[in-house]
């Protein structure tokens, strides 16, 4: 029996508004043409991760509006916010299977996560250049040198900004498209290419939703 398209969909849970500006990114270049449908839910911080993606899936589930959908794959993307030796992943992700895709004739059919170590700034810093691009310092004044992505995070961002007279985080996005401006300045391949939990985690949601 052939898949159809109305049935499938992808159901993207992310961790907050940073994570919404880059991944729309990401899906821009590397879902182009796909013709995906996927619905976005929103965890405004990690609090009770598991609770909470619990939660989005079965009130969506529940709403009429998507009864339609019955090949659904879940991917919940969140900072691990510490260093991979030190950190283990929030979300239980087995235990979501169990609860969901795992019963008979559950429309849950995947779910899957993508962590960004330490957070998705650290992500950021596999383009460097572009960070100091958009920060407009001179050739000669960029002294940050970048040896492992993962032993760096938001707050060194945030530093860097300061130091060169900007602001990064929170403040900044409430005073307009400062984070749209800088997430659209970086590049996007080159950070995809070099931050391999991203690049699985797309090719995952490829793979789940196929053609």
């Amino acid at each position: 029996m052939s898949r159809s398209k109305k049935s499938r969909c992808i159901l993207f849970i992310h961790e907050g508004h940073t994570e919404i500006v880059f991944y729309k990114r990401v899906f821009e270049v590397y879902l182009a043409g796909r013709n995906m449908k996927m619905y976005w839910d929103n965890l405004k911080g990690l609090g009770d991760i598991n609770k909470d993606t619990d939660r989005f899936i079965r009130r969506f589930l529940a709403n009429k509006k998507y009864a339609e959908k019955t090949e659904i794959h879940v991917f919940v993307a969140y900072d691990r916010e510490g260093k991979r030796k030190d950190t283990d992943p929030a979300l239980n992700v087995e235990q979501l299977r169990k609860d969901h895709t795992q019963k008979r004739k559950s429309r849950i059919k995947t779910i899957e996560q993508i962590v960004a170590t330490q957070d998705l700034e650290s992500w950021f810093f596999h383009d460097i250049d572009g960070i100091y691009d958009y920060l407009n310092v001179p050739k000669k004044d960029r002294t940050f040198r970048v040896h492992n992505v993962e032993n760096l995070n938001n707050k060194d961002l945030a530093a860097l900004f300061r130091k060169h007279g900007k602001v990064y985080g929170k403040r900044s996005q409430q005073k307009g498209d400062a984070l749209e401006k800088f997430i659209a300045s970086l590049n996007i391949e080159l950070i995809y290419e070099q931050a391999n939990d991203l690049r699985v985690g797309v090719e995952r949601m490829i793979e789940c939703y196929g053609n």
